[in-house]
């Protein structure tokens, strides 16, 4: 289903790529602005008396610090981990797939992608870009994707890239009812992190959708060319 090509196996070994497929999910349940308050309460004891400068050293934010910084950037979910402890950001969507999505983000620090699955044309593949690669970002802007990044294509276009995300082809929406999570991880993440994280998210999309059905849940390791 996916492929990893040569260029990420000779620059990227150890890189690990969470997959999650879930199908059949109904969001005919309301977003509760109850579980937000519930879930900033538990991620301010989570991370209680840490600073940025000691959280930036620990696993897995440093291996995203070292791959951002490759490229002059910094790992931008540090940034929305401070916004949301400080209270100066809520969870912008009402979408109960959406929210599940962004809470596990923040609570295991993993680079996650949600795309609708019945928008991807099989197989996939994950690569390098060269840096003439185009696409709409998923706020509808175009966008240039930096040359070296690792990026997810399906057989007609590149849909995802660490750096500038997901694209607005394969964006969830209301209307999606089967979705492939992705989760990112660049070398020095052990895939038992990874697996844990698409686990909790297992969890939190059938506490809304319990007849959604798990296809596919798998850790994939990049080996070394």
């Amino acid at each position: 289903m996916i492929i990893f090509e040569e260029n990420v196996e000779k620059i990227y070994p150890g890189t690990r790529l969470g997959v999650l497929i879930v199908k059949g999910i109904s969001q005919k349940a309301e977003w509760q602005k109850e579980d937000e308050a519930i879930f900033l309460n538990a991620l301010r004891k989570k991370y209680e008396g840490v600073t940025r400068k000691e959280l930036k050293k620990q696993s897995p934010v440093d291996a995203y610090a070292a791959y951002y910084k490759r490229f002059g950037q910094s790992y931008h979910l540090l940034a929305q981990l401070d916004s949301m402890l400080k209270g100066e950001k809520t969870c912008a969507s009402k979408s109960p797939l959406l929210q599940s999505m962004f809470f596990n983000e923040l609570e295991s620090m993993l680079l996650t992608a949600g795309h609708d699955l019945n928008k991807l044309k099989l197989p996939l593949h994950l690569s390098l870009a060269d840096g003439n690669e185009c696409y709409q970002s998923i706020s509808g802007r175009e966008l240039t994707v930096a040359a070296g990044d690792m990026i997810m294509s399906d057989s007609t276009r590149v849909f995802s890239s660490i750096l500038k995300g997901p694209d607005y082809d394969t964006r969830l929406t209301p209307d999606t009812r089967d979705v492939l999570f992705t989760i990112y991880a660049p070398p020095g993440i052990d895939a038992f992190k990874v697996k844990t994280a698409l686990l909790r998210l297992e969890e939190r999309i059938r506490a809304f959708a319990p007849d959604s059905i798990t296809e596919l849940l798998q850790v994939l390791t990049v080996m070394s060319r």
